[in-house]
């Protein structure tokens, strides 16, 4: 299967234009006026429902005890088939079939997206459309994720459903240039659940356990519900680091091997308590809270087996550190009339993070020649209001419009000595950045017949950065962007199991506060691979233009196919370049022009006696993402953006037995990776990845459950290289580390 020819991606961004020209038709004053004005025109609408693809609270209508009925009954692939989006849900089943300890291992599985790491090692960055984890948005309930947030320390146990959105939406955000990824954490289902999940896990040999537990009950008027989890967290890893080049004192290879011995723990706790305050009114309190806290111990040693001796090449060295994030969220829910229902939420934030390690460098023969001393401790505050009225016209037309107001505040100290001296004594050791986001927003959801559903939204969003350190240096940053998103539908006429979907969205990327506060990480042994860190205080946020396309057809049984298309044009796109800066290597991030992502998608869910009678009633699972991007700015081949995988393939297959309460599933999955060229004198490369993994479950009762997992079976080394070539010299670096086959038990009771 072919991309679509330049003359049809041309085509499609001219359409684009044209609604981002439409913008300038609208001032913020208008906007909110727009968002307004359902309100006024409810007054004389008559009682309706919205339509049942909307992910929003519904409103009250006329015949209420029909839409639980249907909700309760729907699958997920029902759900995606009747959305007027570009959405697809992994529900509470996918979310515990493996028994993974994190969400992040989910993701692995799910289609469109590529999480860049294996199981049995620490960290992975996701990614969506083939951009990583800069370009896709992740929320918690709807809202941006807390600081230090991580998916690897979610467990899936907090989760009721985590929904994937390729194309975004208003009321979610447009800061989603690859996709949108919002994790909703549990709420009650109506029904006293007593729930707990104990079991170990077995890596690299060590064997640690992990326990979750759920715990809820109701009244006629209250319902609360408490979901926790820990892990222990505890691993010996092994690198070895070759370096290998020459410059103008001839040439240089260095091999240097490394181990890290980690232990801590993590834990989550997720309380949820709601209110019925009569009708369809409600007042709900959702708390997050999650810690980590870990210490590791390890050294290095370095072989010069060509070219000088460099100083601080051996090293012994211990490091501590911890994170605390409480956040709270009281939603209240208030039916206005018969078609128009007020949602109004206000929360707050606190989170936490000190770390702090010592080392002590040595010679081969372990005599002390320096001391290093860091530590880092950062206060993040944030509160945040909304208001968001949903106006139900008819039974299939509705207007959401709403307004977002959001306020940080982050407070960091670090320190960096060697030898009683400060080494940022020229950077800065103390930052404060003071941030605030605005945004106003209406989206129209409208089944124009039967066979044609429309989506279009506007959003108005301003960014405002204000950050300054011990030694006077300000940078102040302000940004506004105007979004506009339409999303169709079109059921093919003829037929009731094929239809099309279109997406055209405007997005954009705001730029980290770290990347934009100029206050440098300095390398102790600088070197072109190795170099300082530093940001830009004048960058510009990274601008798009998406098209999605895709044709999906519905099978019985649960059944489906998609073909999808989609193409990300994006201006002043963010590249890390590696600089000489008064006669040291500095890395720091730069707009380098505009760059071309593109990709085909396929996925397919079946029953295979669909298609093979007599055979086995597996149900098969299938994904397929076949990526391209390039940067006008950097000379190809290989001028991709960032770390995108050119391919990624899952396979799975999942079997009930009939003689036995026994279910099983494995999934096979491949990404490739390769070279990616960061400028014309840098270069960075990952390994492929395969993965293996398996599950089987056993129910001795309805309430008892044992289900033993195993991942990253095959267990490949993972490496990961670098090379610069230019300015009289070359080098490269490359690391390889083993990683490990994770195996897991779980008992699973109900009370």
């Amino acid at each position: 299967m072919m991309i679509p020819a330049r003359s049809t991606l041309t085509l499609s961004f001219d359409l684009a234009m044209t609604l981002t020209n439409l913008s300038r038709l609208f001032s913020p004053p208008v906007f909110a006026a727009m968002a307004l004005c359902g309100q006024a025109h409810a007054q004389d609408a008559p009682p309706a429902a919205p339509p049942a693809t909307s992910a929003t609270p519904a409103p009250v209508s006329a015949v209420p005890a029909a839409l639980p009925q249907v909700e309760i009954g729907a699958s997920r692939v029902d759900e995606r088939r009747a959305s007027g989006t570009f959405r697809q849900t992994v529900g509470a089943a996918e979310l515990v079939r493996y028994g993974d300890g994190s969400v992040l291992d989910v993701l692995r599985r799910q289609p469109g997206i590529v999480v860049n790491g294996v199981p049995g090692r620490k960290g992975g960055e996701v990614s969506m459309r083939g951009l990583g984890s800069g370009y896709v948005r992740i929320l918690l309930d709807g809202e941006p994720a807390p600081p230090n947030f991580m998916l690897e320390n979610l467990a899936p146990d907090l989760v009721e459903r985590i929904e994937i959105l390729a194309v975004p939406t208003v009321e979610m955000g447009t800061q989603a240039i690859a996709g949108t990824i919002n994790i909703i954490l549990k709420r009650s289902n109506g029904k006293q659940q007593r729930q707990l999940r104990a079991g170990i896990y077995h890596d690299n040999d060590r064997t640690k356990p992990q326990l979750s537990s759920t715990w809820s009950g109701q009244d006629d008027t209250l319902n609360w519900l408490v979901t926790a989890a820990t892990r222990q967290l505890s691993g010996d890893e092994t690198y070895l680091t070759r370096t290998e080049g020459a410059d103008e004192e001839g040439a240089i290879l260095r091999e240097m091997t490394q181990f890290n011995e980690d232990r801590g723990w993590n834990w989550s706790l997720a309380p949820r308590i709601s209110k019925k305050l009569g009708g369809d009114d409600s007042l709900a309190l959702q708390s997050y809270l999650s810690g980590i806290k870990y210490d590791s111990a390890g050294f290095g040693r370095t072989d010069f087996l060509r070219g000088a001796q460099t100083p601080f090449a051996n090293e012994n060295y211990t490091s501590a550190g911890s994170s605390l994030t409480i956040r709270n969220n009281l939603t209240w829910i208030k039916t206005l009339d018969a078609s128009s229902k007020l949602e109004a939420k206000t929360g707050a934030t606190y989170a936490r993070s000190e770390a702090s390690s010592g080392i002590d460098f040595v010679d081969r023969e372990q005599r002390l020649r320096n001391r290093q001393d860091t530590a880092r401790d950062e206060h993040n505050r944030s509160v945040t209001a909304s208001a968001k009225l949903r106006t139900a016209y008819t039974d299939k037309h509705a207007l959401v419009s709403g307004i977002e107001l959001q306020r940080d505040r982050n407070q960091s100290q670090r320190s960096d000595v060697i030898d009683g001296r400060s080494r940022l004594d020229q950077a800065g050791n103390s930052f404060r950045v003071d941030s605030r986001r605005y945004a106003l927003y209406a989206q129209d959801e409208w089944d124009v017949t039967a066979r044609v559903a429309l989506y279009f939204g506007l959003r108005w969003e301003r960014v405002e950065l204000h950050s300054a350190n011990n030694l006077g240096e300000r940078v102040d940053f302000a940004r506004g962007m105007f979004s506009p998103v339409l999303q169709s539908v079109w059921r093919l006429p003829g037929s009731k199991a094929d239809q099309v979907r279109l997406g055209l969205a405007r997005t954009w990327r705001v730029p980290a506060s770290e990347r934009l506060i100029a206050g440098r990480s300095v390398s102790v042994l600088n070197m072109v691979t190795r170099p300082d860190t530093s940001g830009n205080p004048g960058l510009r946020p990274e601008r798009a233009l998406g098209l999605d396309l895709a044709y999906e057809h519905y099978l019985s049984q649960d059944g489906m196919l998609s073909v999808g298309l989609f193409t990300r044009r994006i201006d002043d796109v963010t590249l890390t370049r590696t600089v000489r800066d008064g006669g040291r290597w500095v890395a720091r991030p730069f707009n380098s022009g505009r760059a071309l992502a593109r990709g085909i998608t396929l996925e397919t869910k079946f029953k295979l006696p669909q298609l093979l009678a007599g055979a086995p009633a597996l149900e098969m699972r299938a994904a397929l993402a076949r990526t391209w991007s390039t940067i006008d700015a950097v000379p190809g081949p290989d001028n991709r953006i960032g770390n995108q995988a050119p391919l990624s393939v899952n396979v799975g297959a999942d079997y009930n037995f009939s003689s036995a309460p026994v279910s099983a599933g494995a999934t096979v999955g491949f990404v490739k990776n390769g070279t990616v060229r960061r400028s014309g004198y840098e270069t960075a490369s990952d390994s492929n990845k395969r993965v293996l993994e398996g599950y089987v479950l056993w129910k001795f009762t309805p309430k008892v459950h044992l289900r033993l997992s195993a991942s990253n079976l095959l267990h490949e080394d993972d490496r990961k290289g670098s090379s610069y070539a230019g300015e009289g010299l070359w080098q490269t670096k490359t690391v390889t580390a083993p990683t490990y086959t994770v195996l897991r038990a779980i008992a699973e009771l109900k009370f």
